[in-house]
């Protein structure tokens, strides 16, 4: 049961990045209406599966604001990463966003540095330097540092890894209850503003569009999203973190690279590849509690 739901878990996790590169490939326009969307989306899935009364104490709020804001830039610029960027890269970058969680850890609750920690920062540091790719290369090896994708890619990371600790103090906080209280007000928050911002600007043009073609996009991405975080609580049952995780992890680097490759037809240079397996082995190694 613990090794389905890792698979299923992984597979939804992946989904709501490709749902979203998809309709990247297939649309394009309307990031803020489109990212709005898939918040609203993975809302009602909190909404809708929570068993237990709604309660919201007044301090939960400031918690979920924060995470919504968090949440806006990260979903946002994570939309432009994959649209202007390899998908393999893309989610590999994004993936280290484990770093701000572990430094929370290390400085505000007194973790222990570990070795597996040294080794995988060591790692991490020779794979960002392997999968880059230089001015010369050749067109086939895109896939690499592009300005405009590195601040994108890199933004969405911190952003997505600060959302990581707010949602952790905050289930210090309340003692891991008001989880989902927590998630609806944080992915509202971020749908609204989203949507008032693209109305509000260049985006407004792409409504009817963003409507017509990318809403079951938007679905899937959102609704992948709520699986994915309810698949996880329930291998947390079954299965330590400190082994389901490193497996998780891993797992979905090496699918996203396979499907980078096999099925969106993205090509890399060797060095880039060695690059994805040791942040891969890195990522398992930072994982490890």
């Amino acid at each position: 049961m613990a090794g389905l739901l890792i698979f299923v878990s992984t597979i939804t996790h992946m989904a709501e990045s490709l749902f979203i590169k998809r309709y990247n490939t297939k649309h394009g326009g309307g990031g803020f209406i489109f990212t709005a969307m898939v918040s609203f989306f993975s809302m009602l899935f909190f909404l809708i599966s929570d068993q237990n009364s709604f309660v919201v104490p007044i301090e939960l709020w400031l918690y979920a604001i924060a995470a919504g804001v968090l949440y806006c830039a990260a979903s946002l610029l994570t939309y432009v990463a994959l649209q202007i960027g390899s998908y393999a890269m893309t989610m590999l970058i994004l993936s280290y966003s484990i770093l701000m969680s572990i430094g929370y850890g290390l400085i505000f609750l007194k973790e222990q540095i570990t070795v597996f920690i040294v080794i995988g920062l060591l790692l991490m540091m020779v794979s960002l330097y392997l999968v880059r790719a230089k001015k010369s290369d050749s067109k086939k090896d895109e896939h690499g540092f592009s300005l405009k994708w590195l601040i994108c890619v890199s933004v969405a990371a911190v952003g997505s890894g600060l959302f990581g600790v707010v949602q952790r103090m905050q289930q210090i906080r309340f003692e891991n209850a008001c989880t989902n209280e927590f998630m609806v007000i944080a992915l509202s928050f971020s749908a609204v503003v989203l949507m008032t911002v693209g109305l509000c600007g260049k985006d407004r043009k792409d409504f009817v569009s963003v409507m017509r073609h990318g809403t079951l996009w938007a679905a899937g991405a959102g609704l992948s999203n709520g699986l994915t975080n309810a698949s996880v609580v329930f291998l947390h049952l079954l299965m330590p973190i400190s082994l389901s995780s490193p497996i998780r992890v891993g797992l979905k680097i090496v699918l996203s690279f396979m499907l980078s490759v096999f099925i969106l037809k993205e090509s890399f240079q060797k060095r880039q590849v060695y690059g994805v397996a040791l942040g891969t082995l890195a990522l398992i190694l930072l994982n490890i509690k």
